[in-house]
């Protein structure tokens, strides 16, 4: 049976009511160590979704790990007894591409599933992310360093390239159901954020 995932919505974002987001994380986090105590979720996993020049990384996964051949966003498990979110989008952004986590800007979704073999729900979470741009590829673009055993291929998909789940020669099948979707809600997010901050540098001019 696929996993069976619930409605999922944006918690906060830096153009929301949240203009501290480690306060935001840190509430989040409070709930998740509840959630964990009353045995409400097994696990979690965490996943970055990269917006650089109006495009996101994707990363296809190995032909020999879970999922083979699948596309997705950067992510993995995360220790919830130990790790704090952006230690662990860190950790995961670094051995998965080589990238290096800048800053968390917003959650774009929180959704829950049931695990493969019935032993409890997991629960996932997936940040928009800004990393660290020191070296460049030719396309101008963050250089990406994959780790080949657990990804093959990657890309920098736009949001034509999403509606279409093509990305040049690229065929995108997704490893996740609503996968599309969260990616979709990362572009409106990035667009309140810039309007949000717009309008603050009109206030600050004005004033």
């Amino acid at each position: 049976m696929p996993p069976q995932y619930t409605n999922s919505v944006t918690i906060f974002s830096a153009a929301h009511s949240w203009p501290d987001v480690s306060t935001a994380l840190h509430q989040l986090r409070v709930s998740l160590e509840t959630d964990f105590l009353l045995n409400r979720i097994k696990g979690v996993i965490v996943s970055a979704v990269v917006m650089h020049q109006e495009c996101i990384l994707l990363v296809q996964r190995a032909a020999t790990d879970g999922f083979p051949n699948k596309w997705e966003t950067p992510g993995g498990g995360m220790d919830a007894e130990k790790e704090e979110f952006s230690g662990a989008l860190a950790r995961e952004l670094q051995e998965e591409t080589g990238l290096v986590l800048k800053d968390v800007l917003a959650l774009l979704d929180r959704t829950e599933f049931e695990g493969a073999s019935g032993e409890g729900r997991y629960r996932k979470y997936t940040f928009l992310v800004s990393v660290e741009d020191k070296q460049e590829e030719s396309e101008g673009h963050p250089k990406v360093i994959l780790n080949p055993e657990e990804h093959q291929d990657y890309a920098w998909a736009s949001l034509k390239d999403l509606r279409v789940e093509r990305c040049g020669e690229r065929e995108i099948n997704w490893a996740y159901p609503g996968q599309r979707e969260t990616l979709y809600s990362a572009f409106r997010t990035v667009e309140k954020m810039a309007a949000e901050m717009d309008k603050g540098g009109h206030k600050a001019a004005a004033a």
